[in-house]
């Protein structure tokens, strides 16, 4: 079984914490309309339902006792007006589903509290300078524990050990997620002898350019950095790396869902329920500071054993062995 790659001792701490947090406020509703601003990109519905599932689990229900002003975006420009729009209203908390809506948000100046499900580098992407007591307004997730792109390319190598040329695919918002999942995988490349090159894309036009670069390149493998815009597209990159018979390990299950060959990934959903969870919290008085920031307190390994197949890769007993979800 893949286990926790965070800081022991914090994550134990702030696991616990959360848990005495949450258990006030499971089943009293604040007698007020609670007002829940919500920013999520299109595409994921089972994500949307495990955060409505939760409010209302909570005891919150729209049209009662809660006003859930939601967003979709579906671009950038959709992203920055979005942000405007919600740091304008009398919002008691906002959740952002990801990195991209959180630093628009982070760009717009709002004093909203702020719930952040996923964002790779809190501290280093200027939301907070402590993760245990976070500063200013925003706390959540961060999904970038130290080694865990590391990890996932040693996964890789574990399934395709003649892979010597790994192409990194980047879709990471800003430079410096980029940067950290950048400087774990090289390190962890020069132990293993392994040729890395990251390719970085910001829109669908520079992921297609990347994706021709890979091929061009000759890589032989490939490890997805977290990122909106990758996993927006995930029917591209597999189309891709099946065509080419890249083995290739994602930052979602999503992507094995949908037909990858392997990923290294935490709960998702549950980030989705934990941020309801925080969000019910602010609204009956806590601040950012008082609900730590969490690294995922487990990562799961998927694996599609026919995407293997596909692509003539004949995965390693120990490997599968490792898997927590083995797909047909």
């Amino acid at each position: 079984m893949i286990g926790s790659l965070s800081r022991r001792s914090f994550t134990g701490l702030a696991v616990a914490s959360a848990t005495s947090l949450m258990a006030g406020c499971a089943h009293r509703p604040n007698p007020r309309p609670a007002r829940i601003g919500f920013m999520i990109g299109e595409g994921y519905p089972t994500f949307v339902e495990a955060f409505r599932s939760e409010l209302l689990r909570l005891g919150y229900v729209e049209g009662e006792n809660l006003l859930l002003e939601s967003r979709v975006s579906r671009g950038s420009g959709d992203l920055k007006r979005q942000a405007r729009e919600l740091a304008a209203l009398n919002l008691d908390v906002i959740v952002a589903a990801a990195l991209p809506q959180a630093l628009e948000l982070k760009a717009v100046g709002t004093s909203t509290p702020v719930v952040v499900v996923t964002a790779p580098g809190f501290v280093a992407n200027g939301l907070t300078r402590s993760l245990q007591r976070p500063s200013g307004n925003f706390t959540g997730i961060d999904e970038l524990p130290a080694g865990i792109t590391a990890k996932r390319l040693r996964l890789l190598a574990t399934a395709a050990p003649h892979v010597r040329k790994v192409a990194l695919l980047s879709t990471t918002p800003g430079s410096v997620s980029h940067g950290i999942q950048l400087a774990d995988a090289e390190d962890e490349a020069s132990k293993m002898r392994v040729a890395v090159k990251a390719y970085r894309a910001t829109s669908r036009a520079e992921l297609d350019q990347a994706l021709a670069g890979i091929a061009a390149d000759g890589m032989q493998g490939l490890v997805n950095f977290q990122g909106g815009l990758s996993l927006s597209n995930r029917d591209v990159i597999i189309d891709f790396v099946k065509r080419h018979r890249l083995p290739a390990i994602y930052q979602s299950r999503l992507f094995v869902q949908s037909g990858g060959l392997m990923a290294l990934s935490p709960d998702q959903e549950e980030q989705f329920r934990l941020a309801a969870r925080y969000a019910v919290r602010v609204v009956h008085g806590a601040t950012p500071s008082e609900l730590p920031i969490l690294h995922p307190g487990r990562y799961y390994l998927s694996v599609k054993l026919s995407a293997a197949a596909e692509i003539g890769l004949k995965l390693p007993q120990p490997l599968l062995q490792q898997a927590d979800f083995l797909l047909p």
